[in-house]
């Protein structure tokens, strides 16, 4: 276990923590949440030499974006738990160092089962360290300069998640894929460095009982099983009978974990605030707007680089039409949501990223990048009018006392619509050409059409559960 650090004094533990210790904490933790991110970003356009260079098969190599996602969001409601039972500081730290040894076994895997299991075990690192972050800043900063600091924390995960493309092109072109893992550890060290001495302690629960047990088993085996379907649907693998047993399985039990979430005096996930029709809706909008982001990332970079033929380098610029926007847009949609109304936004957010996704399904038949890198740009100006707006209009729906229980059924949303996408986008591609690669223009189109709809669905659903309200 990580030591905690001597404790405060009744003078200090009154006194407001220095401006220079908030700014090192908030250092830490951006840049813990920049490194989570970049790694949900950087590996797509490493992907297709990942799999040359170990002679994974295609639906392995899917696996290899997707089980990190996978292991996120199945743990992430746990992570945050055990922060609170343990001491943010101390699961934060130990994520930390998990998420660093976890990328030097990905680094150097000389396997592609090697790597997809080193991927697990990096995605619940992260599902460890990621949702301490918010109770550390909120910890560290007076209500009257948490707002600036969150808005600060943010930014830096838009920046991490529009250069994560980029980065992993030039990367993977000049010093290999290898690299791309390799990179985690200079910011590994720097927050555990940063945050070993100012990161505040918070006091743990005394109680060791209320941690729930039975909901962490059901979400992750209903989960990893229905995701393994889905995944395994679209190849020669498995049998269709034992595809079907897995996906039946996988929905009994999240079915039990719903029962056992809504009778738990102290639930893993707070599912009782989908009851509010403003929650419900903003948390489809932020699944459906996920699932398209982790399509648009990990399988638009393979195809400009197995269709087009667009070096790694290359495709990691190809991919900025669909990135940049982020970082330009964010900041303003607050301001946009005032101004239009937050139902409007996220319902035009979500509807143009659908027309984004129909254009890429539209384009990946004329092998030409124009058409495509449009589509992109159609996209990615359109899906930062989704999150923000949504994610706000989600915990101001709940009061004050449960918003704990709302940012982590939010954050598990965003885990699971992500994880969702890469699954289904990856077998409908693998179904649509079960030869080796490359793999052609015209094998993507499937998929990009059905996330197409899966955010045109989330449009109507949100003006439906909304009409009449903003």
């Amino acid at each position: 276990m990580v030591p905690d650090p001597p404790p405060l004094t009744p003078q200090q533990g009154e006194a407001e923590p220095g401006r220079r210790r908030q700014h090192v904490v908030l250092a830490a933790t951006s840049l813990a949440l920049a490194m989570t991110f970049l790694d949900e970003t950087i590996v797509g356009v490493a992907l297709p030499t990942i799999r040359g260079d170990l002679g994974m098969s295609v639906p392995l190599s899917h696996w290899v974006p997707n089980v990190y996602i996978l292991a996120f969001a199945a743990l992430a409601a746990a992570g945050g738990r055990f922060g609170d039972l343990f001491g943010s500081r101390r699961i934060f730290l130990l994520g930390t160092l998990g998420f660093a040894a976890a990328s030097l076994f990905c680094a150097f895997a000389e396997s592609g089962g090697a790597l997809v299991a080193a991927r697990a075990v990096q995605g619940a690192a992260a599902a460890a360290m990621l949702p301490q972050t918010m109770a550390i800043i909120t910890n560290t900063f007076p209500p009257e300069r948490l707002g600036r600091a969150i808005g600060m924390y943010v930014g830096t995960a838009s920046v991490a998640l529009a250069a994560g493309p980029l980065v992993g092109g030039v990367l993977t072109e000049d010093l290999g894929w290898r690299s791309v893992f390799l990179l985690n550890l200079v910011p590994a060290v720097a927050v555990i460095l940063l945050a070993w001495r100012t990161v505040p302690r918070t006091p743990p629960s005394r109680s060791r009982s209320g941690f729930d047990t039975c909901g962490l088993v059901t979400l992750v085996a209903g989960l990893g099983l229905v995701v393994t379907a889905v995944m395994e649907s679209g190849g020669p693998g498995l049998p269709t009978t034992v595809v079907l047993t897995l996906l039946a399985a996988g929905l009994v039990l999240l079915y039990a974990f719903v029962r056992v979430e809504t009778r738990n005096r102290a639930p893993l996930v707070d599912l009782d605030l989908l009851a509010d029709r403003r929650f419900l809706g903003s948390a489809v909008l932020v699944l459906c707007a996920q699932f398209s982001f982790l399509a648009a990332v990990v399988y638009g970079a393979v195809y400009v680089q197995d269709s087009l033929g667009l070096s790694p380098a290359v495709a990691g610029l190809a991919m900025l039409p669909a990135m940049a926007p982020t970082v330009a847009l964010a900041p303003a949609t607050g301001a946009l949501s005032r101004r239009f109304g937050a139902r409007r936004l996220t319902v035009a957010g979500a509807a143009g990223g659908a027309l984004g996704f129909a254009l890429m399904g539209a384009a990946v038949g004329s092998h030409s990048y124009v058409p495509f890198g449009a589509a992109l740009l159609v996209w990615g100006t359109s899906i930062p009018l989704v999150y923000n707006p949504a994610m706000s209009v989600a915990m101001a729906a709940p009061p004050a006392g449960r918003r704990g229980g709302a940012s982590g059924l939010l954050e598990t949303c965003l885990q699971v619509g992500g994880t969702l996408g890469t699954a289904l986008v990856g077998a409908m591609l693998v179904r649509a050409h079960s030869g080796p690669p490359p793999l052609p223009g015209e094998a993507f189109a499937g998929g990009f059409f059905v996330t197409a709809g899966v955010l045109a669905a989330a449009a109507v659903t949100q003006t439906l559960l909304l009409r009449g309200r903003d």
